[in-house]
């Protein structure tokens, strides 16, 4: 059964060996499905249950969920070394961690299984990852916050629960992706700033119509999520989205080109920016005029409007930080266009990705994209077959910072 969904959201977690430790806390209900995404982002799931949390939840869902018989209790195999060996373990996650069991680790207490596997994991240098879930006040108390600061110094990663109803609630599955990649994966983009722009614009001819297009912003957000884990500071500008940004993004709401444009020559005014990605479905026309009240069809029965050209905003990054290493993507109806007059046409870009919004299986509103890659100063070219846009990412990602090196 476990093998039938591994993989099927993505391969971002494969090879990966993750001990998943549960304990009693009332979130561990959702510790299952948690184990289950992670198995369909590719990765082996191996449960440790705390004595507590086996009394709550069978430990056969766990078995049924992961494949693997949960750990609830030391015998004489010692499963609390032998376990890192026989699996060569990536990771420990403890989903959900109570007040207890977070308090205790932070005090070198080992006296139940997920405390004794995180006390080896500690020691072994293994990177630990900790989601706590408990009321509020318990989460906020000094002692708490002080165990949490000492548990980061030991290099402990935390993904921060969702406060609301008076309780710090575990997060959600996207959240705790996230954190692992950016928790396992290596940091090329360290001390790096990057903008990336993403999602449809508007441009309106009354107050409230306006022109667009299907563009989702999955994309872009998928280059934007990519770069914070492998290390960058990120600045998210976006329209129209289809997708919610997570909360590590630092994120700015461009409406039209003109509003992207100017939020994006803001930031690179008052920082460094060492990459700027233009994966916005920026409209490429915007109305001359627009009319000051609604227009009603009632007086209008037949309606003209005069279009201008927007402005290009990698033009606009390019000649305002020229030392900024610029990423555009590029949308084409069909693929037959000569490459070599479209890389002249971009030659002030560093890298030109191109996909064909004439298909219906990528692109625009997919969760899939397959792209021609250019690197614009060697007039090189390389196709990257389809892949869902968090893999075409990554691969984007690894593709770029490869011709880095050599430049």
């Amino acid at each position: 059964m476990v093998e039938e969904i591994r993989g099927k959201l993505s391969s971002l977690l494969s090879n990966k060996n993750i001990l998943h430790c549960v304990t009693s806390s009332v979130s561990l209900y959702r510790a299952i499905d948690i184990a289950r995404f992670l198995i369909r982002h590719g990765a082996n799931i191996i449960p440790v249950l705390s004595e507590n949390a086996s009394k709550l939840v069978s430990p056969y869902l766990f078995e049924y969920a992961t494949g693997h018989k949960p750990i609830s209790k030391i015998t004489g195999k010692v499963e609390h070394t032998m376990i890192f060996d026989e699996h060569n373990i990536d990771l420990l996650l403890i989903a959900p961690c109570t007040a207890n069991t977070l308090s205790k680790i932070a005090n070198g207490i080992s006296d139940s299984t997920v405390t004794l596997f995180a006390s080896v994991a500690l020691g072994r240098k293994i990177p630990i990852l900790i989601m706590p879930a408990m009321h509020l006040p318990m989460y906020k108390n000094e002692i708490m916050r002080e165990n949490i600061e000492r548990l980061k110094s030991f290099g402990v990663n935390f993904i921060e629960p969702i406060i609301e109803e008076d309780k710090a609630k575990i997060a959600d599955e996207n959240a705790i992706l996230y954190n692992i990649l950016k928790t396992l994966r290596p940091k090329p983009l360290k001390d790096k700033k990057v903008i990336v722009t993403a999602g449809a614009t508007r441009e309106y001819f009354d107050p409230v119509r306006f022109i667009s297009n299907p563009g989702s912003g999955k994309m872009g957000l998928a280059m934007a999520i990519a770069a914070w884990y492998y290390g960058a500071e990120v600045y998210f500008i976006h329209g129209d989205l289809r997708v919610n940004p997570p909360n590590f993004l630092k994120t700015f709401y461009g409406e039209s080109s003109d509003d992207m444009a100017n939020i994006a020559l803001n930031l690179l005014k008052k920082d460094k920016i060492d990459y700027f990605v233009s994966a916005a479905s920026v409209a490429d026309f915007k109305p001359v005029t627009k009319a000051v009240g609604k227009i009603e069809t009632k007086k209008v029965e037949k309606l003209t409007l005069e279009l201008t050209a927007t402005k290009k905003i990698i033009k606009l990054v390019k000649e305002e930080s020229p030392e900024t290493r610029l990423i555009a993507f590029k949308a084409e109806y069909g693929l037959n266009k000569d490459f070599s007059s479209l890389i002249s046409e971009y030659e002030f870009v560093d890298y030109l990705i191109v996909n064909d919004v004439s298909r219906s299986d990528i692109g625009f509103a997919s969760d899939y994209n397959e792209v021609i890659f250019a690197v614009i100063s060697k007039k090189l070219t390389k196709s990257i077959g389809k892949m869902r846009k968090e893999e075409l990412a990554e691969s984007l990602w690894q593709t770029i910072l490869s011709y880095e090196q050599k430049i």
